[in-house]
């Protein structure tokens, strides 16, 4: 008999988890939302006609700005939402991609507001604090190292 018993592995992610899981599927919507409104931009600069008195840039210059946009975001919205359902699943390497990203956004955060000498950017630190917070408790970290809590 042995001091420690066998854990006991479990269906489904705890709360801190289910709730960082969540934030990145509705950022990740919200992005590829994003992305189909730069699309349709884009369809929109084609279209226009051209103005030379006008314009800054060149339509079709324009256009393919907004499709690199959209691809752009298109390719971060389905990151946010992969790197959601991988910690959702319990991966660990999920879970320390999103800690290295909140800490990346906690401390450009801080050195923007520090630049700017403007209060009103810290307002930019509820989410990765709440990430950092949220993926470093103990069920958390025990269900992206063992599926258990």
């Amino acid at each position: 008999m042995s001091y420690g018993g066998q854990y006991v592995s479990r269906a489904s992610a705890p709360a801190s988890i289910q709730t960082v899981a969540i934030l990145q599927y509705l950022g990740g919507l919200v992005v590829l939302a994003g992305a189909v409104l730069f699309a349709l931009l884009a369809a929109k600069a084609v279209q226009l006609p051209s103005n030379p008195a006008n314009q800054f840039v060149a339509a079709d210059a324009e256009s393919r700005l907004f499709v690199v946009g959209a691809v752009f975001l298109g390719i971060s919205g389905l990151v946010a939402i992969v790197l959601g359902r991988k910690v959702q699943r319990g991966r660990n390497w999920a879970r320390w991609i999103l800690v290295l990203l909140s800490v990346l956004s906690l401390v450009s955060t801080v050195y923007q507001s520090y630049q700017l000498g403007d209060s009103r950017y810290y307002g930019g630190l509820v989410l990765p604090i709440l990430y950092l917070i949220l993926l470093n408790t103990r069920a958390a970290r025990s269900w992206c190292r063992y599926h258990t809590y």
